[in-house]
């Protein structure tokens, strides 16, 4: 087996591209980084292109560091993913995969500290839901959208305002939170406890008045968060969603057609805020846009029985302006107009990109 030293190879590329995001080692090419969403490639001595060989060294070593259940979660899945360190260097959160039967890495960059909500340009209104006593907060959008880092300022904000004792279930576990105001308790799933579903029951056990999930993925997940939202917890969560409306329609989803309605007035009931992101170009590098959803009144009525579409939805967040809320689209029009980003940017993430273009008209915007 080739002894390949990975922490050197690491330091070499973060060396050569300091703003990059993910790294990507992939046999039949030299290490790649993603930097403002493009792929470049760098050369390192000896990696010329990478080996079977190479790869599979790369994944020994990793996993070696590993928890045990992520060796077992490749022998029988051909996938894991966990969280690697290298001193003096840098935190990644590492997935691991097969392929044509060798073996492809993907390591994230995860920083030192955790930025704050205003430093990733985040809304105010983030900072306000961190303020309240329970309930349920979304933080949804793609892959890649900045959800974890997002949600991780948002218990620092919790952290550096409140007294209280935050439980987090992640996996794995990214951002490390030093205790300041708030104690914080991190558990990783496969590590302090077998699942996320387990860790949330546990913690509404262990004293949390603030609990951070991971991605809910099902059912067991998402009653045990209304559970917890219902008795009094500040329950913070992640789903997949372009928008507020495709966030809640995939956590019902995850219920038989007859629990359905009982789980969408639930979810009415207890959902505090929610916010959509997606990760854009603008003029000065990639940031956030991001939908603001209160659980204003009538937000939380049209929740519980309006139509779970994304126009009748825009429609609930524009009449909900002066409560704080805000559209996706709406975002992206304030962006043009603001000259932070171009209208082709803005009419490509659109959810409603015919009704953004008429809106923009008057600012001299049309799709080229």
């Amino acid at each position: 087996m080739l002894n390949l030293d990975l922490p050197g190879v690491l330091g070499a590329i973060v060396a050569s591209a300091p703003r990059a995001g993910d790294v990507l080692l992939a046999v039949g090419c030299p290490p790649q980084v993603q930097v403002e969403g493009e792929l470049v490639r760098i050369p390192v001595a000896g990696l010329e292109r990478l080996t079977p060989y190479q790869t599979e060294a790369i994944v020994v070593h990793l996993l070696a560091l590993a928890p045990p259940s992520s060796a077992v979660r490749v022998r029988q899945e051909g996938a894991a993913h966990f969280s690697y360190s290298v001193p003096g260097l840098n935190r990644f959160r590492v997935a691991v995969f097969s392929q044509r039967g060798s073996f492809a890495v993907s390591l994230r960059m995860i920083p030192d500290r955790v930025p704050a909500l205003a430093e990733l340009g985040l809304p105010d209104a983030m900072a306000e839901a961190c303020r309240e006593r329970s309930g349920v907060v979304l933080v949804n959008g793609p892959a890649g959208s900045g959800r974890t880092t997002s949600l991780a300022a948002m218990v620092a904000e919790v952290n550096r305002g409140r007294a209280c004792h935050v439980v987090t279930i992640e996996d794995p576990i990214e951002f490390l939170h030093r205790h300041e105001k708030a104690t914080i308790n991190q558990r990783e799933v496969g590590v302090d406890t077998p699942s996320l579903a387990h860790g949330i029951s546990e913690a509404m056990r262990q004293g949390a008045q603030v609990v951070l999930a991971g991605e809910v993925r099902g059912r067991e997940e998402a009653r045990l968060l209304l559970d917890a939202a219902e008795t009094g917890h500040l329950v913070m969560t992640t789903l997949r969603g372009l928008d507020t409306v495709s966030a809640v329609l995939r956590m019902l989803s995850f219920f038989a057609i007859e629990e359905r309605s009982e789980v969408r007035s639930r979810l009415a009931r207890a959902l505090r805020w929610s916010f959509a992101q997606r990760i854009l170009q603008h003029a000065e590098g990639r940031r956030a846009v991001v939908e603001v959803w209160r659980g204003t009144r009538a937000a939380a009525a049209h929740l519980a029985e309006g139509p779970l579409d994304s126009a009748a939805m825009a429609e609930v967040l524009l009449e909900g302006e002066a409560d704080g809320q805000l559209g996706l689209d709406r975002a992206l029009e304030a962006r043009v107009r603001l000259g932070e980003m171009t209208a082709e940017t803005a009419l490509d993430a659109a959810l409603q990109p015919e009704r953004l273009e008429a809106r923009l008209l008057d600012a001299g915007a049309r799709r080229r």
